[in-house]
């Protein structure tokens, strides 16, 4: 007879969530790891660049669904979808204009949303990947959001003023004196509590990835942490989310078949990937150079990341527990 933990685990072995929750985490993980290592062995030096560009442009995909996020849970039709893209188009325009409109306040903005996405994307992934109910944690949100992003840009606030001074005309880029220093006072001790309060708890997997993530933004080039963070973390992380709440992708996945699911995924995702790749093809020719590609954009980014942050908030509000299919017998449970 096996012990109540074996049970447990196979269990969630049957969940949708299961397979590609494995997969992103070891993706996640391998990414962070080889940026850290090629830093401490080699060094990035001059080439920090590439990691960050090359971050940002995988982490485009993972957006490219949000359409059909809620149909997959709601089971819209083609009337209803269709109003939602537009809607979300709409979204995204306007905080565009609000961008260029008022760049210095939507800038600071935009930074705290970024974070607030990217730290409650952590607390919900682990709690999916456990299997448990998504819980809005708002502290250990606010840490993992700071960790991730505030730390970067403090540490590498040199090379983000000439990117900032040309989004905020006028001026110079730089952060106000002392902001820095409080930042890494504030984040950095709040991160090791935290990663404390997991251990206690015997969250061994996140207390282990809180460390993994510190010392991926205190090592790395401030650049390129961002850049695997985004692109191979976040994004990654997200998409596994995508796959399980795809209705289409769970006799697959709780099968352990990944392949199918990431071709349906790349399906959908490829119309709005190449729309958002051209666009940036268009700006990186015209921008001379990387600095002058993310001035450029900064704006982009910011105006799809509202809609989207909004996307994932209710997703993780409307699902607030793994109520999942789960195989039963070989067959998925209805």
């Amino acid at each position: 007879m096996r012990s109540p933990l074996e049970l447990r685990t196979a269990d969630r072995a049957g969940t949708p969530f299961a397979v590609p929750a494995r997969a992103a985490t070891a993706v996640s993980l391998a990414a962070a790891g080889a940026v850290v290592l090629v830093e401490v062995t080699a060094g990035w030096g001059d080439l920090a660049w590439l990691p960050l560009v090359a971050g940002l442009l995988l982490g485009v995909p993972h957006g490219a669904v949000d359409h059909l996020v809620p149909a997959y849970r709601l089971r819209w039709g083609p009337a209803r979808l269709a109003a939602f893209a537009l809607g979300y188009a709409v979204v995204a325009a306007a905080a565009w204009l609000v961008f260029r409109a008022a760049p210095g306040p939507a800038l600071a903005v935009f930074v705290l949303l970024s974070a607030w996405h990217f730290g409650t994307g952590e607390t919900a992934f682990a709690d999916l990947r456990a299997d448990r109910p998504v819980r809005r944690a708002a502290l250990p949100g606010a840490v993992l959001g700071g960790l991730v992003l505030l730390v970067p840009l403090v540490r590498g606030a040199e090379q983000a003023a000439p990117v900032v001074a040309a989004v905020v005309p006028g001026s110079d880029g730089r952060l106000p004196p002392g902001v820095g220093a409080v930042v890494l006072a504030v984040v950095l001790p709040a991160a090791a509590a935290l990663a404390v309060a997991l251990l206690l708890e015997a969250r061994w997997a996140e207390a282990a990835e809180v460390g993994a993530l510190a010392v991926l933004v205190l090592t790395a080039p401030p650049l390129a942490a961002f850049g695997v963070y985004f692109g191979c973390w976040h994004s990654v992380r997200h998409t596994a989310r995508v796959l399980a709440e795809d209705p289409a992708n769970a006799p697959d996945l709780v099968a352990g078949r990944l392949g199918a699911p990431l071709r349906r995924f790349a399906v959908a995702a490829a119309l709005p990937t190449v729309a958002v790749l051209a666009v940036l093809g268009l700006l990186w020719s015209a921008a001379g150079g990387w600095r002058g590609l993310l001035a450029t954009d900064l704006p982009l980014l910011a105006a799809l990341t509202v809609p989207h942050a909004l996307v994932v908030a209710w997703l993780d509000r409307a699902a607030p527990g793994p109520a999942r299919p789960r195989a039963r017998g070989g067959h998925v449970a209805r």
